[in-house]
C-alpha cells in the first residue's frame, strides 16, 4: 500500500479525525519565534484531542526524529507536515500500551481490521503510518 492509497483510506475512514479542527485552526507565522511557539500551541492541541502526553519538542537539530524513550520530538526548522509525522509518532508509542491499543484509529474499535499495517512499504514500523497521517491531515485542512 502506498502513501497516497493510505491517505486515501485515512479521509474515507477519518472524516472526523481529533486533528482536524487543532490543524484547520493553525496559522504559520512568517518569522521563526511565532513559527515555534505556533506549532507548540498545536501541540497542545493535538494531546488534549487524544488526550496523550504533551511531547517536548527541540528545535534546529540535524533532523526530524522522534525519542519513543524519552517522548520528545525533534525538528530541523519549524514545519507543520514535519511536526505532524513526529506527533504521529508520539501517538503511536503511547497507542503501545494496552488500554489506548484503538488510540490511532481515533478509539474506533470497528476499524482495526481496515487499516493492513502489513503491507507498509517501509520497512520501518509505522513510518508509512506517520507520513500518510500527516499528508492526510494537511490535505483536508
Amino acid at each position: 500500500m502506498t502513501i497516497e492509497e493510505r491517505v486515501g483510506l485515512y479521509k474515507k475512514l477519518f472524516p472526523e479525525c481529533k486533528a482536524l479542527d487543532p490543524v484547520r485552526a493553525f496559522v504559520m507565522p512568517t518569522d521563526r519565534i511565532g513559527a515555534i511557539e505556533a506549532i507548540r500551541e498545536l501541540g497542545t492541541e493535538l494531546a488534549k484531542a487524544y488526550k496523550v502526553r504533551l511531547p517536548v519538542v527541540t528545535f534546529f537539530v540535524r533532523d526530524n526524529n522522534y525519542v519513543a524513550v524519552t517522548q520528545e520530538i525533534y525538528l530541523a526548522e519549524p514545519d507543520l507536515e514535519g511536526y505532524l509525522h513526529q506527533f504521529r509518532h508520539h501517538l503511536q508509542n503511547e497507542a503501545r500500551l494496552y488500554e489506548r491499543r484503538h488510540l490511532l484509529l481515533e478509539d474506533n474499535k470497528e476499524l482495526d481490521d481496515r487499516i493492513p499495517y502489513k503491507d507498509a512499504n517501509s520497512l520501518l514500523a509505522g513510518e508509512d503510518d506517520a507520513k500518510a497521517w500527516a499528508r492526510f491531515l494537511i490535505e483536508s485542512v
